[in-house]
């Protein structure tokens, strides 16, 4: 609870949420509200370092599917039906020569310095009003002992895709990916476990795909759409073009391109899907593609620059315990997600106003001022339900 919170709180270290300690009305308003003692973090270290990740990551996904089941993100399902799950990966830390033997490494070309770092996969529920929603983690590391090549995120992706078959069996899935995923194991893997998906595509990756998408785009002038919105003041005019049932290794793919073209910069976005265009569906097609980056925006640089501090070394020596860590950070990220983007609190974003000064503003109340109790078991009695946008 207290390793929870001290990602709830967004504070970044342990010593920084230890020093609330030194706080009476802290600890007991913390007390008091959560009915649980408030524990210095060197103790709750240990346990991190004792309790398995796999417990911790069953209490997150347990959660998850409480949400699911309340149909918190129904309504933001694309095409009416998919949750739209991103798969990605991203540095978590660096770490000295010698933490364990599960390290990455990296050697440059020019200095011959070795580097050790760690690296995770996540797989995570995005949506448009922005959650982004682990449903399931898979850390990048090595085997023991000698092997030939190291671990890398096509490896983790084949083990990730397991677990959400495991832990989400019935959720229809649309997964979403960058250009690192167009390839026959993803393919045959989305298609054995019943998953559509929309990835995106560099031109030239698979040469038989690409050199077909070139014929046939140039014959199909019917399947091509113009929209034209205007935002800020600005005319932005997107340019749709589509190529379905592409033969891939007995594999059907569909291709879609959008060029979006306002002041005069051109910016294009090009996927491959399981999903076939047309002049409705391109449009939303491509939009959902687009939404790979609220991983990236929503989901890792929240946590790495907005109080979380993914990538500060919660346990410097102790592998398991930084697994723990990150698990309850993400736990932690989706209850804040849960408050911050609810009808709620949007109203309380007028003006100049930030997060980070409302949570300051927050904490410093439990600092400083003895919650009236009695008031707050009255609160706790009404029925409060949040709204999301």
């Amino acid at each position: 609870m207290a390793v929870i919170m001290m990602f709830v709180f967004k504070k970044g270290s342990r010593n920084a949420f230890n020093n609330e300690r030194e706080s009476d009305e802290f600890v007991r308003n913390y007390e008091k509200i959560f009915g649980v003692r408030f524990p210095s973090m060197d103790t709750a270290d240990e346990i991190m370092r004792k309790i398995s990740e796999s417990c911790s990551e069953k209490l997150k996904i347990k959660l998850v599917r409480i949400l699911i089941k309340k149909k918190v993100f129904h309504k933001n399902r694309i095409l009416g039906k998919y949750f739209f799950i991103v798969i990605d990966g991203s540095h978590v830390m660096t770490v000295n020569e010698g933490h364990c033997e599960h390290c990455l490494k990296r050697t440059s070309e020019k200095s011959g310095k070795t580097t050790y770092f760690h690296n995770v996969v996540e797989a995570k529920l995005v949506t448009e009003n922005g959650f982004s929603i682990s449903l399931a983690t898979e850390w990048v590391e090595n085997p023991q002992g000698d092997y030939d090549k190291q671990d890398c995120e096509l490896k983790a992706f084949m083990r990730i895709s397991d677990k959400l078959q495991k832990d989400f069996p019935r959720l229809p899935i649309c997964i979403g990916g960058d250009g690192l995923y167009p390839n026959q194991t993803f393919f045959r893997i989305c298609r054995e476990n019943g998953w559509e998906f929309i990835v995106s595509f560099r031109d030239g990756n698979l040469p038989s795909v690409w050199k077909e998408v070139l014929i046939l785009k140039e014959l199909s002038e019917e399947n091509r759409r113009v929209a034209e919105v205007c935002t800020g003041g600005r005319k932005i005019v997107s340019t749709y073009k589509w190529v379905n049932d592409i033969n891939y290794q007995d594999i059907i793919l569909n291709w879609s391109e959008c060029l979006e073209e306002s002041d005069g910069k051109i910016t294009r976005f090009v996927f491959v899907s399981s999903l076939k265009s047309d002049w409705f569906g391109v449009k939303e097609i491509t939009a959902v593609g687009r939404m790979r980056q609220k991983i990236e925006n929503e989901g890792f640089d929240i946590q790495k620059n907005h109080g979380y501090e993914l990538g500060h070394k919660y346990s410097r020596v102790c592998v398991t315990a930084t697994k723990n860590y990150y698990q309850y950070m993400q736990i932690a990220h989706m209850i804040n997600q849960l408050f911050e983007l609810s009808s709620l609190f949007m109203p309380l974003m007028t003006g100049k106003m930030t997060v980070k000064h409302l949570w300051e503003c927050m904490i410093g109340e439990l600092r400083v001022i003895i919650l009236n109790f009695k008031v707050l078991k009255e609160l706790l009695k009404r029925r409060i339900q949040l709204r999301y946008y």
